[in-house]
C-alpha cells in the first residue's frame, strides 16, 4: 500500500528529511550545514528510502523562501528520487513546516536593509510577499491582523516574533492530504522574494 510521503526541507542551515505514513512519523533526520547541504544529504536520504520501502506515494519539497542553494539541492534530489521510484513530486512553502497553526504571519530578512512579510491563511501562502523597510514592518503586521508571527531567521528582528525552524516532518504530515496524483503543470522552483539582482560593470 502506497501511503507514505517523503519530505525534504533544506531552506535553512538546519536541513531535515522525514517519512510519514498512516499519520505517523516513520523516519526523521536533521543535519546542519553553514554553506551547503549537498555533502550531508545523501546518507540520511538513503536511510529514509530504506524505511519507506514500497510505501512511497510521493515526495514533498520545501520551496522556501530561504536558502537558494539549499532549496535547489532539495528539488534536484527529489526529482532524482521521483524518476527512480516513479512517484510524483510536489512543492510547498517551507513556512508550512514551521508551526502547527494554519494561519500566521512570517517576518524575515530580505537583505539589502529590508524585511519581508508573508501571510499564511488556512494553510496556504498568499502569493504576494511584501518587502519593506524595518520601520514599516510593525504597522504592516498590525494591518494584517494576525495573532501569531514567526521568523526563520536567527534573532527575530521584531518584538513578539517567535523564532522557529521549518521541519520535514511537519511538511510530510501536511503532505499526506495533498493530491499527488494531480501534480501542477509548471516546473518546481524555489519561491523567490524578488527577481535576480544583476550588478552592472563599472565604466573605465
Amino acid at each position: 500500500m502506497r501511503d507514505a510521503v517523503l519530505a525534504l526541507e533544506l531552506s535553512t542551515s538546519l536541513g531535515s528529511i522525514a517519512v510519514v505514513g498512516g499519520g505517523e512519523v516513520l523516519f526523521e533526520a536533521s543535519f546542519e550545514a553553514k554553506r551547503s547541504h549537498n555533502a550531508l544529504l545523501f546518507g540520511p536520504l538513503g536511510e529514509a528510502l530504506q524505511v519507506v520501502g514500497n510505501r512511497l506515494r510521493g515526495i514533498l519539497v520545501g520551496t522556501g523562501p530561504g536558502s537558494y542553494t539549499g532549496v535547489r539541492i532539495a528539488i534536484a534530489a527529489a526529482h532524482g528520487m521521483a524518476l527512480s521510484k516513479q512517484v510524483p513530486v510536489l512543492g510547498v512553502s517551507s513556512f508550512l513546516g514551521c508551526v502547527d497553526d494554519q494561519t500566521f504571519g512570517v517576518v524575515g530578512d530580505a537583505r539589502r536593509g529590508r524585511l519581508y512579510l508573508a501571510e499564511i491563511r488556512d494553510g496556504v501562502l498568499k502569493e504576494e510577499i511584501a518587502l519593506m523597510a524595518p520601520d514599516e514592518a510593525p504597522q504592516a503586521m498590525s494591518v494584517a491582523g494576525l495573532s501569531k508571527w514567526i521568523s526563520c531567521d536567527p534573532g527575530a528582528p521584531l518584538h513578539g516574533v517567535e523564532l522557529v525552524v521549518p521541519s520535514a516532518s511537519r511538511l510530510a504530515l501536511a503532505g499526506q492530504n495533498l493530491r499527488f496524483d494531480d501534480p501542477p503543470d509548471k516546473p518546481l522552483e524555489p519561491i523567490y522574494l524578488e527577481g535576480a539582482f544583476i550588478t552592472q560593470p563599472r565604466k573605465r
